[in-house]
């Protein structure tokens, strides 16, 4: 029995951010009604941050931890394509040598894990990586 390809809406809920994921699929997310489907990190609270196009579940460093872990939350959720990626601690100390809490995902539970921590008021952040390069009709988040 073969799975047809899921794509997943959000029931509107009030949330403790302003910036919250309505929709995902296997090669997009949606914010506030937006789609994107290039690399981004997902700030409740100032919304979308565009990452380098070419950055993917396999190309993710340090260097990218480093300018997140900056922005001082107190946990980070890697949503890693269609499935669960673990990094090894040398990739993930960034946020590890500052006591923030890093969790790696799927997509779909890094979705629907940021909506529960931001609605609860957590400072959270999401990084959202895509299982493959986009391609060059890809959107990119326009918020910086």
């Amino acid at each position: 029995m073969a799975l047809s390809p899921m794509t997943t809406t959000f029931t509107p809920q009030a949330n403790g951010g302003v910036y919250a994921i309505n929709a995902y699929g296997s090669d997009y997310v949606e914010v506030n009604g937006v789609r994107h489907d290039s690399p981004f990190v997902l700030d409740p609270e100032s919304g979308p941050l565009a990452l380098p196009p070419e950055t993917t579940p396999a190309s993710l460093g340090p260097e990218t931890l480093e300018s997140v872990a900056a922005k001082q939350p107190e946990v980070v959720l890697i949503g890693t394509g269609g499935r669960q990626r673990f990094y090894p601690a040398s990739i993930l100390l960034p946020l590890t040598s500052r006591r923030i809490g890093v969790e790696t995902m799927a997509m779909g539970a890094a979705c629907r894990t940021f909506n529960l921590l931001a609605a609860e008021g957590r400072k959270t952040l999401l990084i959202l990586l895509f299982d493959r390069p986009p391609t060059a009709t890809d959107s990119t988040p326009t918020k910086s």
